[in-house]
């Protein structure tokens, strides 16, 4: 994967059991890094900046471990699955649900700071690394977090089917169509909203069924 450089989070279990049965990728949106690298990017000068995204994951399990202090973008990951399961989950159950799917920054370019957006170019350069994690790894449905992050992915005829709008609870559908098989990409609100609540159990729920 040539354009990818920020390797994703992959659970041992994603490929085998995955969630009940079907293969999930988590879509975040970027990393925060305050380093302001004019080159960030460039994997032949930051090779050790590609284990970003795995280094944040057992950071985290470290931290539900009591084995480390907390960072802000925890709140999210521990939310998203307290939600996805409906309840509180011990260090077990998260791990296991972290080992279970597929995480990875959309944007292969970091901000300085939390709350600053990517610019246009940046999400513009970065679909040719979301197709190929698309290609490489064929999840059967993909958890995109923020609208922001949604209104910046490649949409068109080229690669996919009309949008679907559940209007029950703003949540959104689309396919991409890669190599015949049709992947679902369904939006949620950011786990770090307050508008991402327990409510969104059964869309989160009913997105698994429909696939």
């Amino acid at each position: 994967m040539k354009n990818v450089f920020f390797k994703p989070w992959i659970g041992e279990n994603y490929s085998t059991t995955g969630i009940s049965g079907k293969k999930i990728l988590l879509l975040g949106e970027s990393h925060i890094c305050g380093e302001g690298c004019g080159d960030c990017g460039n994997l032949l000068e930051h090779p050790n900046c590609s284990e970003f995204t795995n280094n944040a994951a057992k950071y985290f399990f470290n931290y539900k471990n009591g084995n480390g202090g907390f960072e802000y973008w925890m709140n999210g990951y521990t939310k998203f699955g307290n939600i996805f399961y409906n309840k509180h989950l011990s260090y077990d159950e998260t791990v296991a649900f972290w080992d279970s799917i597929i995480f990875y920054n959309y944007v292969q370019y970091s901000t300085d700071k939390a709350r600053v957006s990517p610019t246009n170019e940046e999400f513009e350069k970065s679909s040719d690394a979301f197709f190929e994690i698309l290609e490489a790894y064929k999840p059967d449905l993909v958890f995109v977090w923020g609208e922001r992050l949604w209104d910046q992915l490649p949409f068109s005829e080229d690669c996919g089917e009309d949008i679907i709008i559940d209007n029950s609870n703003g949540g959104k559908f689309y396919y991409y169509t890669l190599d015949e098989k049709k992947t679902p990409i369904y939006m949620i609100n950011h786990p770090s909203s307050s508008a991402f609540n327990y409510s969104w159990h059964k869309f989160m729920q009913k997105a698994i069924e429909l696939v």
